[in-house]
């Protein structure tokens, strides 16, 4: 069941992988995208998750003033979590792929184990090998 269900983006948690899944439809702006990014950041928190695997293939173009905000506001709050692998499926569009290379060039090293992928079953293949690996 998800957790978060709207026209742009699906949010659910996949025990299977201890991750937060988010799967993006279409480009979103302002409202919808933060609203989709804090909900993705209360299910991190309600189950504890260690692992996020973000879909961004359909996800278009993140506008300058929500990439400003993801990392102003957005990324401290996530990296004060349980977080610690995050797993990104690449936009398909080089633009979006841009923008969002724009946000995670500002997280820092080593404030989140990051890797990217073309192939969601090998992003997915990647958070079932960390969380096989991870201390519990």
């Amino acid at each position: 069941m998800a957790h978060y269900d709207e026209r742009h983006l699906t949010v659910k948690y996949d025990d299977s992988i201890g991750a937060v899944v988010m799967e993006w439809h279409e480009f979103a702006e302002g409202e919808p995208y933060r609203e989709g990014l804090n909900a993705g950041l209360d299910l991190v928190k309600k189950k504890g998750a260690t692992n996020w695997l973000a879909d961004l293939r359909d996800m278009g173009t993140v506008a300058e003033a929500d990439q400003g905000w993801s990392n102003e506001d957005w990324f401290p709050r996530a990296l004060d979590t349980t977080l610690s692998h995050m797993a990104i499926v690449q936009p398909e569009s080089v633009v979006a792929d841009m923008s969002v290379e724009n946000i995670m060039q500002e997280v820092g090293d080593g404030a989140l184990t990051t890797k990217y992928f073309d192939d969601r079953r090998e992003a997915t293949s990647w958070l079932e090998s960390q969380s096989a690996t991870a201390p519990r």
